[in-house]
Order: C-alpha cells, then sequence, then structure tokens
C-alpha cells in the first residue's frame, strides 16, 4: 500500500513537471525526498563515527610502541584538522593559510627557545636536579635510560626536507632513536605544502615532532636556513638522491671528509630540491631490484642506518656511541628524568631542596 501510494505520487509530480505546474509537490514525495536526505547526512556521520572510533581504538602516540593507522596521512593521532576542511571559501582559505604560517614560525621560536634554555644552564645545576629526581626514579628505569644515553652518537645527524606524511615522519624519528642518532633536523617550509591535505598532514608534522621527547630536534623555516645552519656546524652533508655521481650506499666512504655527517632526505613525491643537490658534497642511493620505484621514507631512514651501522665500528664511521660531550649527556639524562616522573612530584622536589631551575621548562 505505501509503495503503490510513493509510486502514484512520483507520478502525478512528473506528469505535473512534464505539464509546466512547478509549484506542485505531493506530501509523500517531499517525505521521500527528505527521507534520502537525511541518509546521506546519517551516512556522512556514520562515517565520521567510524573515523572517531578508529582513532580511540589506536589510541596517543606512544614512543616505545607506534603502529601505522590503516590512513597513515589522516591519522588522528597526530591532530584534529577538522577546521581546516572547514575553510571552503577564499577568504576563510587565506586566513587558515596565513594562521597555519605563523604556527609553523611558533613552533621553530619554541624549539630554539628551548635549546638556549638546556644550553645555558650550568652543569652542576643539572648533575644536582639528577641527584634530587634518582630516589624517586625505578632502578631499573634508571638504568635503562643510562645505558640508552650511553649509547647516544652526535656524529651523524638527518635532515628531513618538507616531508609530507606525519606517520612516515614518527617512524623515522623512533627509527634513528633506535640506532642512537640524537640530533634531527626538519625543514617545514609554509609554503610548500599546497591545499587544504597537505595543510592538514603539515600540522601533523608539528604535533609528530612534540612527540618526540628522547630525541634533540631543530625546525628550520626553509631549506636556505636549514643548509646555512647545517654549514656554520661544518657538516658533511650527504643527501640522496639518483644523478650520474651518486654513490651506491654501499660505496659510501662516511670518514673521509674527516667531519660529522648530515645526511639529507627529501620529500616522498619530490624528492630532495635543488637547493639540497647544489649545496650537498656528495649523493647516494639504495639499489633497489623490484618493480617499485622507490622505498617509503621511514624503510628508506631504516635501510641508511643499517648500512651505517654495518660501517660505523671501534669509535670510527658515521655512527659512534658514546661520543657527546659530558655535558649533554648529563643533560640527556635530566630530560630523561624529568620524562619518568610526574611534573607536580619533580616540582616540589626541587623547592625542598631549595633548587631553581629555570621557570621556561614548564614544570610549574
Amino acid at each position: 500500500m505505501i509503495r503503490t501510494s510513493l509510486a502514484t505520487s512520483l507520478l502525478l509530480t512528473l506528469r505535473c513537471l512534464s505539464s509546466g505546474v512547478r509549484s506542485f509537490q505531493p506530501l509523500a514525495t517531499t517525505r521521500l525526498l527528505s527521507s534520502l536526505s537525511a541518509g546521506g547526512e546519517k551516512t556522512g556521520s556514520r562515517s565520521r563515527r567510524r573515523e572517531r572510533k578508529e582513532r580511540e581504538s589506536l589510541g596517543t602516540l606512544e614512543w616505545a610502541s607506534f603502529d601505522f593507522s590503516d590512513s597513515p596521512k589522516w591519522d588522528g593521532r597526530f591532530g584534529d584538522d577538522g577546521d581546516i576542511h572547514l575553510a571552503s571559501d577564499h577568504g576563510s582559505w587565506e586566513e587558515t593559510v596565513v594562521e597555519e604560517t605563523e604556527k609553523d614560525a611558533a613552533l621553530q621560536k619554541e624549539f630554539e627557545r628551548r635549546h638556549q634554555i638546556w644550553d645555558r644552564m650550568d652543569m652542576t645545576l643539572i648533575e644536582e636536579a639528577n641527584q634530587i629526581l634518582l630516589p624517586f626514579i625505578q632502578a631499573d628505569r634508571w638504568a635503562r635510560i643510562q645505558s640508552i644515553m650511553q649509547q647516544r652518537t652526535q656524529q651523524t645527524k638527518f635532515l628531513y626536507e618538507n616531508p609530507a606524511n606525519p606517520s612516515n615522519v614518527f617512524a623515522c624519528l623512533r627509527t634513528l632513536d633506535s640506532f642512537g642518532i640524537q640530533h634531527v633536523d626538519v625543514v617545514i617550509q609554509s609554503g610548500q605544502y599546497e591545499g587544504k591535505a597537505a595543510l592538514s598532514q603539515k600540522r601533523g608534522m608539528r604535533t609528530a615532532m612534540g612527540s618526540a621527547k628522547w630525541l634533540t630536534l631543530r625546525n628550520h623555516l626553509s631549506t636556505k636556513l636549514a643548509l646555512e645552519s647545517i654549514k656554520r656546524e661544518d657538516y658533511h652533508v650527504i643527501c640522496t638522491d639518483v644523478n650520474p655521481s651518486s654513490k651506491d650506499v654501499r660505496d659510501v666512504d662516511w670518514d673521509a671528509a674527516g667531519k660529522k655527517i648530515c645526511v639529507v632526505m627529501g620529500n616522498e613525491q619530490r624528492g630532495i630540491s635543488d637547493a639540497v643537490k647544489q649545496e650537498a658534497d656528495e649523493s647516494f642511493y639504495l639499489p633497489m631490484c623490484g618493480m617499485a620505484e622507490s622505498f617509503n621514507l621511514s624503510v628508506a631512514t631504516a635501510i641508511t642506518c643499517a648500512h651505517m651501522s654495518a660501517a660505523s665500528k671501534d669509535g670510527s664511521g658515521p655512527l659512534r656511541p658514546g661520543d657527546l660531550s659530558e655535558k649533554e649527556y648529563k643533560t640527556l639524562l635530566l630530560k630523561g628524568a624529568l620524562n619518568s616522573i610526574k611534573p607536580k612530584l619533580a616540582r616540589a622536589l626541587f623547592k625542598r631542596h631549595g633548587l631553581v631551575l629555570p621557570n621556561e621548562l614548564n614544570l610549574w
């Protein structure tokens, strides 16, 4: 009976439209169209609910254990990008771009501020802080922190140039941590991220960097600024690239230049920029024998680190465990201690012992 009335209503509507009558729309037809529209909205709501459930099931970013989501480029653990999707008209989109550029600059300033705070701290103050916190950290936890920091190296750092996928970046950082590489630089150049998808992923990049508490990270606002900083520190720059002069990674002499090394990895789609190609001292490639054209960024990082590890022995090669300065080593111990204790307890302990640390450490 319902089907008959709906069919009759649709037929009457079609006849009316064909005869030029546009104001007539039967009640049943209106309800049918409304239900179809509501059904579309419900489908969208169900899709959003599924996305939320996936984010909840994955939980938060964990440094010790991390799995890629089913949609790595849209992994909800790297921040909610909903407001970017809402910026649909031209004016609001322009405002979003400006806001994102300002946030990139703010992140860079924040990283530099933190570095300066730790660099200015007296080593005696750092040692006292460690001694105060030590009794309140589990013995096995403290032993592990010491063991890990004793294997850190400053001989090699990595530079990632405008990476696109925050999941990849987080996986790369965890890989470098696993091989004992302490220093990592990342270029996040706002103008290189065009479109809503790219901006959303760049926002996730900031989250990924902020979650890497066990590494010393530097963020650069452009490739030019990054290369100037690295050259000032007298690094030998080696980039990943396929060109006639590139070497097989197995043939690279990591000690030939007699300097510290900076390995530059390019964007997942575009590779390294012309600026890096011009400034790099040499380049290498990872040999492949399959149909795939390139390795995933995190996979390429792991393969490169494995080759570097194999080429390192008895204090030579690109990875030299234990070559940190005494101050940097003890600073990393303090950072590890602060990561292992609640800020409220640390604040109370320092106050009890009359130890004053810089307020900028955000313990308060």
